[in-house]
């Protein structure tokens, strides 16, 4: 018998939910307050360049799901493949780093000798136990998250510093958040996946495979669900249209794939029958970092094309991370110029500053402070596109995995919560949480690790 059920939150994990809910047959309607779907994997386009897509999101060879869904949908040949090479900043000095070639890493300057060959010896012994460290799943890595930090892993296996310009880049140039404040179990986790991986990003934008994951359901973008509540045997949702004007209707069952504090937020007044009392505080003690992508249009010649700079040492820098992409900009009369489009992204301190801002504020901040990452950068870059996430990277502290197997284990009908935050900031672990919500709502049993 099909049932009316609601996915909150348009982004990876809500429309795998939606997904796997509208093939068994369900009724499925998709709120989501912005007004596209992809939620954190959202691009943005512009028509004055080509390709005219920014902000987008990495695919990783070892992704399975995304895989699946990328050859289910057609979309291999939109695929672009991406260097694999990070170059790490030290002193104003930058040199490529490929975790994926030991003999790259022999020779990288930025660490001694010994903490090179720690480093291989580490990855060899961390590729041996792929299957206990998934990236993705908490129900297989929740039993090696005993409290130790990725800082204290890496000083662990090797020096401080060796760890500061080896390991901790490859950390936070992908994530904004601190090495100090995440489980080892995620450091230890790239370190088995990411070396001989390809990357890829999709040429229109992540957020296509959201698009068609959401296919059958009855969307709702520019709907911001407000509350949602259990009231004599029915589940409502309270929610606000595209013109402000207030409303709520009644479904069997909601799936909750927001970020943590919007989910705890609009479950609060919900009993602790519906929403136990472990599952209220992981949701509200779950951190972000927030993201702040500032563009700029620079001319060929002036930065690597198709690079990864990122800052290596344990401060906070000024400038995280810059990532180029070739371009082609298309003027009002048509003529095409070929430009690198470069994406910056501020430290911590900088993005919480900056975050909220006008525009000119974020660009006139940013600009100067290129070279500190890259001292030949062009001076007087062109300010291009802003995008601004207040909750970027869900932090995946000591302790969390363990939490969110229990909170996994534990999710009953009628209401059930998914999203990255249940594991790492990853598209991948976003689908297998909303897949594994759907499953919870379908087969109202406590869900297997995935692959078991």
């Amino acid at each position: 018998m099909s049932r009316k059920i609601a996915v909150i939150g348009g982004g990876m994990s809500g429309t795998a939910a939606a997904k796997k809910l509208v093939s068994a047959g369900d009724e499925v309607t998709l709120f989501e307050s912005a007004d596209g779907l992809g939620g954190r994997a959202r691009s943005w386009h512009r028509p004055d360049i080509e390709p005219d897509v920014g902000i987008n999101i990495m695919y990783v060879s070892f992704y399975e799901k995304m895989t699946e869904l990328i050859r289910e949908y057609g979309l291999d040949k939109e695929l672009q493949k991406l260097s694999t090479t990070v170059h790490v900043s030290k002193d104003g000095r930058n040199h490529g780093l490929s975790s994926d070639s030991p003999l790259n890493v022999l020779k990288y300057p930025h660490s001694s000798i010994t903490d090179r060959l720690r480093f291989i010896i580490a990855s060899v012994r961390e590729v041996s136990k792929k299957q206990e460290l998934d990236l993705f799943d908490p129900l297989l890595t929740e039993p090696l998250d005993n409290g130790e930090t990725a800082a204290e892993y890496g000083s662990r296996i090797m020096s401080a510093e060796g760890f500061d310009y080896l390991l901790r880049p490859q950390i936070e140039g992908f994530w904004n958040f601190a090495s100090e404040d995440i489980s080892a179990v995620h450091a230890r986790s790239l370190v088995a996946w990411l070396g001989g991986s390809d990357f890829y990003v999709l040429r229109n934008g992540m957020e296509t495979i959201a698009e068609h994951n959401a296919a059958g359901a009855d969307l709702r973008l520019g709907h911001e669900v407000v509350d949602v509540r259990c009231d004599a045997g029915r589940t409502v949702v309270a929610y606000r249209d595209t013109t402000g004007r207030e409303a709520e209707e009644d479904y069997d069952a909601v799936v909750v794939a927001t970020p943590a504090p919007i989910a705890a937020r609009i479950t609060a007044d919900l009993s602790d029958r519906i929403v136990p009392a472990p599952t209220r505080r992981f949701l509200e003690t779950q951190r972000y970092e927030p993201a702040l992508s500032v563009s700029f249009l620079v001319d060929p010649g002036s930065l690597p094309r198709e690079a990864h700079i990122v800052a290596g040492g344990r401060e906070d820098p000024p400038i995280r991370n810059i990532i180029t992409y070739g371009r082609t900009r298309i003027s009002e009369d048509q003529s095409r110029e070929d430009k690198l489009l470069v994406f910056s992204y501020p430290g911590r301190a900088i993005t919480r500053e900056l975050i909220g801002l006008p525009q000119e504020r974020q660009f006139s901040t940013v600009a100067p402070l290129l070279s500190t990452l890259w001292p030949d950068f062009p001076d007087s870059p062109e300010p291009f596109q802003i995008a601004e996430r207040p909750y970027g990277f869900p932090i995946p502290a000591p302790g969390r995995y363990r939490q969110a197997a229990s909170v996994i284990r534990s999710q009953t009908p009628p209401v059930v919560f998914c999203g990255d935050y249940f594991n790492s900031p990853t598209t991948e672990a976003a689908l297998l949480s909303g897949e594994r919500a759907a499953d919870t709502l379908l087969n109202r049993t406590a869900p297997a690790a995935a692959g078991s």
